[in-house]
Parts: C-alpha cells; sequence; structure tokens
C-alpha cells in the first residue's frame, strides 16, 4: 500500500513539474510570437467564446463595434430591405485591400448601383484565419441576428485546418489559445499529429498542403457542409458556397491541379442544399500574377489583389442576378 502511495506522489509530483516547465516553455513561445507581430494585441484580442479562439477589437483597426472590418451595421433591417450576410476569413475580410477594394463592398455597389435592384446590404462577418468550425458559430451565432435574405459562405482550400494545432491563421490560433492544463495540451497535440499521419498514410493522401488537408478531413468537411446546409435549411435563407482557387506557384488556371477538389466540394456543397459557385471559372481567363497578391518574403496562394477582388464581385453579381437570389421584395427566389 505504501508503495501504491509512494508511486502515486511520485507521477503527481513529476506531472506537476511538467506542467510548470510545460507553462513556463508557452510564455516564452508567446512572447517571440508578440514580438513578430507587435500590433497582434493592438486589433485582436481573446474571445468570450472560447471555441472562437480569439476575435478583433471593436472600434480598432478599422473594426466595427460588432469586432468585423466593415462598416457599421444594425441587427434591425429596414423595410424593402435585401440583406446578404458574407461570411468568411481573410479573403472576405479583404486582407491586403482597402475596405472598398474588397468583394464584399464592390458586389454591394454594383447591386445597388443596378435600375432594378435597390436598398442591397452586405453585412460582413468575416475575421483572418478562422478555419470553418470558427465560421459555424459566427454562423449559427451572429448571422442570424442580422435577419439575413441570403447567405453567401467564402469557402478557400485551408479552411478545414484546426485553428490551434494546424498554422493556417499567422500563429493567431497558438497566441490566443490558453490550455486549461498544459500537460493534457501537449498530450492532445501529440495524438492529433499521429492521428493525422496514420490516416494520410491509410488513405494514401496527395502531399499537396490542401489536397492532404480535405483528404485527411473530408468527414469533418462534409459534417461541416451539411451543418450550414441544416442551418439555411431550418431558417429558409438559402445559402452561396463560394469556392475560392488558390494560386498555384508556377502554374496557370489551364493547368490547375486541384480542379477535382472544387468538383468534391461542388458535389457536397449541392447535396447539402446550397448554391454552388466555383471561382476557378471566373479566374481562368486571367494569369495568376495579374491578380494575386505579392510579397517579398512569401508566396502568397490565397489573397487577390484589388483586381482579383473585382473579378469576383463581378461574378457573384452576374450570377445572383442569373439564378435570382435576389429581387426587390425582403425574400430570395427558392
Amino acid at each position: 500500500m505504501f508503495n501504491i502511495l509512494l508511486s502515486a506522489l511520485t507521477l503527481l509530483i513529476c506531472l506537476f513539474l511538467w506542467e510548470i516547465y510545460l507553462r513556463y516553455q508557452y510564455k516564452k513561445e508567446h512572447d517571440i510570437l508578440l514580438s513578430q507581430n507587435k500590433n497582434r494585441d493592438l486589433c485582436s484580442t481573446y474571445a468570450s467564446d472560447p471555441r472562437l479562439i480569439y476575435t478583433y477589437i471593436p472600434n480598432k483597426c478599422g473594426n466595427n463595434s460588432q469586432g468585423y472590418r466593415d462598416y457599421e451595421q444594425s441587427y434591425e433591417k429596414m423595410d424593402g430591405n435585401f440583406r446578404i450576410v458574407l461570411i468568411g476569413d481573410s479573403v472576405a475580410n479583404g486582407d491586403g485591400v482597402e475596405l472598398g477594394e474588397t468583394f464584399g463592398q464592390l458586389l454591394k455597389k454594383k447591386l445597388n448601383e443596378s435600375s432594378d435592384y435597390k436598398n442591397i446590404e452586405v453585412i460582413v462577418l468575416a475575421r483572418s484565419g478562422y478555419s470553418t468550425s470558427q465560421e459555424l458559430i459566427i454562423l449559427e451565432n451572429e448571422a442570424l441576428k442580422y435577419n439575413p435574405d441570403l447567405i453567401i459562405w467564402s469557402y478557400v482550400l485551408n479552411d478545414p485546418a484546426h485553428p490551434v494545432f494546424h498554422n493556417a491563421n499567422g500563429a493567431a490560433g497558438q497566441y490566443f489559445f490558453k490550455p486549461r492544463f498544459h500537460v493534457l495540451h501537449f498530450i492532445a497535440k501529440r495524438l492529433f499529429a499521429k492521428r493525422e499521419r496514420w490516416i494520410r498514410k491509410i488513405k494514401n493522401c496527395d502531399k499537396e498542403y490542401h489536397k492532404r488537408l480535405h483528404c485527411v478531413y473530408w468527414d469533418q468537411v462534409e459534417l461541416n457542409i451539411a451543418k450550414i446546409g441544416q442551418v439555411s435549411k431550418s431558417n429558409n435563407i438559402p445559402v452561396l458556397f463560394l469556392i475560392h482557387p488558390i494560386f498555384e506557384e508556377g502554374k496557370d488556371f489551364n493547368t490547375y491541379t486541384l480542379t477535382a477538389l472544387h468538383k468534391k466540394l461542388t458535389d457536397i456543397a449541392s447535396k447539402s442544399g446550397l448554391i454552388t459557385l466555383d471561382l476557378l471559372d471566373a479566374f481562368k481567363p486571367y494569369n495568376p500574377d495579374e491578380v494575386k497578391q505579392h510579397s517579398s518574403t512569401w508566396y502568397d496562394p490565397w489573397h487577390p489583389n484589388a483586381k482579383g477582388h473585382m473579378i469576383i464581385a463581378d461574378y457573384v453579381y452576374n450570377k445572383t442576378i442569373e439564378k435570382r437570389l435576389i429581387k426587390k421584395s425582403n425574400n430570395a427566389l427558392q
């Protein structure tokens, strides 16, 4: 009995010391991340909903009072207005371009300039680095408060990434995530990586990042898209599922290697009752260098420049008119 108690006490002491060490490492890594982006705490903060991990600080860094990069919006909808809610990540947020150059704002302008469509609102609920799991929380907890007539879901091919264990958000997830117990978080992270390697092996997933991500987490991708469809159906709000292509280094859109993935996403979104638009069709006539953002330090495969945003807005505008998704009353045609 004494030996059992001694062993248990030894284990507890080891775990306690391990926890202290991991907390020290966390603080050290946290400070390094802050030094790499000294403005991080000025514009973003810890989310009240731990599932979101981080959020934008209201009324700072160009954010409105709801904590989004958008003009000020009201939950109350004026009679006769048609309201679109745009949900997404850094592409819908318009990282790297002026607010008025983002495809959401350009779409609103084009719709309101049309002689047939008046009083169109486009409300942007997007945050840089958000994954589908976080965007679903915005859909369920925030988007419906605006009483939208149409939802546009901006889907980028890194969206299945885990917001903490992967790094598709510039380490924002890692920076703002606070483990309650660092030992348990350490173990969970190792198990997550081990499971991912195992699935990659048994499924023989492609090495290309976006294909691999969808290969490993396809079940979750299907489940998340089905959840969007359920919200759409239960609230009688059509959802336009917008698939963004990536800009492949050294390739044009005629030699694009992710066409099959776009088709797979289109099929599952359509089966879930969503209206799908593949922006690969919009970008095919252009050289990627014309429509993507350029950086002196890294190759950016995701973010369109101002011209790219204009192409997206034009394409979505034409398709919403063609599909008769918007009309003068408050209801979208089904």
